[in-house]
């Protein structure tokens, strides 16, 4: 808004010293006692009162000039100034009204009450004094301008557009006008004019900041950060004390993955007004960037900090926490998100997979409902409230939300993956697979959508090859980048001292693999060993039991692959073991960085990485006999067979005593299998059905729900098994 002339003048003069205000006020002070009827001498006095922040005396000053002189206008247009920037905007309007009663063509005083009704949200009325403003004075162009901005957020596109227009005519070096124009323009999706607005605004004004940061703004959208970069880097030596620029420059420089540069601008946005919450935020997200997540999320709280009511800073601050694995602060800033925008859903399905991790289903399945709600099109609410419900066991339910996800849009890698899932969950593996190669073809670079694939081929591949080929494939496509970097290790080559002995897991709780392990660590020769774990675990009673039995226990679900492999180098690993070859949360790439000197693939399953990185596999004579070297084909490891078995299994139940042979009770054998359905591929189908064929009269007992259930009986009955002589099972407790 602007303000009477000689306001506005004596306002903006920062040459002008306190001291000149105070010598010129003790110089008007006879003239107002003994000529009260100069008006002039009171608006000079009230001016250098304005100037020294002595607003009271200001206010009283011209409240006396227009009493003094009723005609007065321009103290009536700075009174009302000054009551708008007390706050006092009843007060304002009554003066403006009252400056309009005494001259009705004082375009000023419309053009004043103009911008206080829109503040109030009188807009209509607000429109109605503008435009009486241009009226009086057609080259009133910052009438001009506020009524486009007014008829914009109206949505009258095409009567804003003739208003900035308007505003440009009557003044062309009118840098606003320019800005809001090609604004107006980029937000109607016409960013062609908009470019063209702004070249011409530049070539009027080459040494315009504001309009080299729109410029820059624009060409940013329009995906040419080269040429957006170039006009920030000139707005910022033109004014480098604009945050705009700087901002302009860091977000420009981020999303080019300029990240180092990127800080920089913001650090420079930061030292110019360390109160910018524009400059707190990008810095946050640079630091984001960096892996930084501790910084990062101190910049958050800066941030916040300035701006408390700031949703969006809430809801970067809780993905933050996530990633540092402070579950329950990132729960307590998403709901500090909601709280300030309740219907937020990006940050209600944030909440949603928190309380996942917390193992809260319920609750999370109401938070990634409500997002589903706001925003029927959103699609990773749907891919988690779908894995939500697999792991419920409610498998129909989970595909249907899937396939839903699916529809919205065919190419999410993770809505395929998980659907394959729940297929795999229901038996349907030809489907599953479909769904896991497409996984890998919507995002070739997605590591975790691959090992999926691999992982699925183990229980499907009716050829290991195919396993093989596709780990080879993996490796060449996600592993390659690290394999070119030659590794240095600090290892003692001392003979005398205990090696160290690594162990990478996300297992190291009451998941079935730490029957495995939970032995072994119980057992290993600590005399001539230092026993490390690297664990990504949540913690239960199994790991408390784990851990007092290993040498050095770290907790690394936070860290990125790059920090676990700094850590694991000074630790000084002389042998690095990984526990989960392609299963869930592996880390293949930490091992493609190849942090020890000699690494080792054990015990996830007996198959093969099919990484450069690792050299050794653990197996045994009876996984692959000694007499048939060329299974040694179906690995990318060398083979290192331990003398007995390649596990050891702790049940952790007490085993119920050996009663008579069932099937001298029953009169017939029993066969069973317990393990997932998913594992009987179509080949052990097969050779399950040769065996109940060559011993007659007996059963099958099988571990099963419904979904595969059916499919068992189908597949079992078209290679001639009889259904009468299948059994099915649920899951029971390991003690029953």
């Amino acid at each position: 808004m602007s303000a009477d002339s000689s306001l506005y003048h004596a306002a903006a003069a920062p040459q002008y010293t306190r001291s000149l205000f105070v010598d010129a006020l003790a110089t008007l002070k006879p003239l107002l006692s003994s000529l009260t009827s100069n008006v002039e001498a009171l608006n000079l006095a009230a001016i250098c009162c304005f100037r020294l922040n002595r607003l009271d005396e200001a206010e009283a000053h011209w409240r006396r000039a227009i009493t003094v002189d009723p005609a007065y206008t321009g103290g009536y247009g700075n009174l009302g100034n000054l009551l708008m920037a007390k706050g006092d905007l009843s007060g304002a309007e009554a003066v403006y009204r009252r400056a309009i009663e005494h001259q009705p063509d004082f375009a000023q005083a419309h053009y004043n009450l103009g911008n206080l009704l829109s503040q109030t949200g009188r807009r209509n009325e607000a429109q109605a004094a503008l435009r009486r403003a241009i009226d009086i004075q057609p080259d009133f162009a910052e009438a001009h301008n506020n009524l486009g901005n007014l008829l914009r957020d109206d949505g009258r596109i095409a009567e804003a557009e003739a208003a900035y227009l308007g505003a440009i005519d009557a003044r062309p070096d009118y840098v606003d006008a320019h800005r809001n124009l090609a604004s107006l323009l980029r937000s109607d999706g016409r960013t062609r004019e908009a470019r063209i607005v702004l070249r011409r605004a530049r070539a009027a004004l080459p040494d315009s900041a504001e309009i080299l940061c729109s410029l820059g703004d624009l060409l940013r959208e329009q995906g040419n950060p080269a040429r957006a970069v170039v006009c920030f880097r000139r707005a910022v030596t033109l004014r480098p004390d604009s945050i705009d620029a700087q901002c302009g420059l860091g977000y420009t420089l981020l999303a080019s993955d300029e990240v180092e540069q990127a800080r920089l601008a913001f650090d420079a946005a930061i030292s110019v007004d360390a109160n910018s919450v524009n400059a707190q935020t990008g810095l946050a997200q640079t630091l984001e960037r960096e892996d930084k997540l501790d910084d990062a999320g101190r910049a958050w709280r800066r941030a916040i900090a300035m701006e408390p009511g700031n949703a969006e800073a809430h809801g970067s601050l809780a993905t933050v926490l996530h990633g540092l694995g402070e579950l329950s602060g990132a729960e307590a800033a998403c709901r500090n998100a909601l709280s300030i925008r309740p219907h937020f859903p990006e940050v209600l399905y944030n909440l949603g997979v928190i309380l996942t991790e917390q193992n809260r289903l319920p609750e999370a399945a109401k938070e990634f409902e409500q997002a589903i709600t706001l925003r029927p099109d959103y699609v990773a609410p749907r891919v988690s409230l779908g894995r939500l419900l697999r792991d419920l066991g409610r498998l129909s339910d989970a595909e249907a939300i899937l396939r839903e996800a699916l529809a919205l849009n065919a190419d999410v890698t993770g809505a395929h993956t998980n659907v394959a899932g729940v297929l795999k969950d229901m038996g349907r593996m030809d489907e599953a697979m479909e769904h896991f190669y497409r996984a890998v073809d919507c995002d070739p670079q997605d590591v975790r959508a691959h090992c999926n694939l691999n992982y699925a081929l183990t229980y499907h591949a009716e050829d290991p090859r195919d396993i093989l080929d596709s780990c080879l494939r993996f490796a060449a496509r996600h592993e390659t980048p690290w394999l070119s970097q030659a590794p240095a290790y600090g290892n003692a080559r001392d003979p005398e001292r205990r090696l160290r002995i690594g162990y990478v897991a996300p297992d190291f709780n009451a998941h079935c693999q730490s029957m495995f392990t939970a032995p072994v660590f119980a057992r290993h020769d600590h005399a001539n060993y230092e026993i490390f774990c690297y664990s990504s675990s949540i913690h239960d009673d199994i790991t408390a039991k784990i851990r007092p039995t290993t040498y050095v226990w770290r907790d690394v679900q936070t860290l990125s692959d790059e920090r676990l492999a700094q850590v694991i180098r000074d630790d000084g690993i002389d042998v690095l073991v990984d526990l989960t070859l392609h299963m869930s949360r592996a880390r293949p790439l930490l091992f493609a960085r190849r942090p020890a000197p000699v690494q080792v693939q054990w015990l996830g399953y007996p198959g093969t990485t099919g990484s450069s990185a690792i050299r050794y596999r653990l197996s045994d004579p009876w996984i692959d006999p000694p007499d048939r070297p060329e299974f040694e084909a179906f690995y990318s490891e060398r083979t290192l067979r331990l003398p007995e078995t390649f596990w050891c299994y702790d049940v952790r139940a007490t085993s119920p005593d050996v009663g008579p042979l069932p099937a001298h009770r029953n009169g017939h054998i029993t066969f069973g299998c317990l393990n997932n359905p998913c594992k009987a591929s179509p080949r052990t189908l097969r050779i399950w059905a040769r065996v109940l064929d060559a011993v007659p009269d007996s059963r099958l007992i099988l571990l099963a729900n419904d979904g595969p259930r059916e499919r068992y009986l189908e597949e079992l009955s078209a290679l001639g098994v009889e259904p009468s002589r299948i059994e099915f099972v649920g899951y029971q407790a390991r003690d029953t």
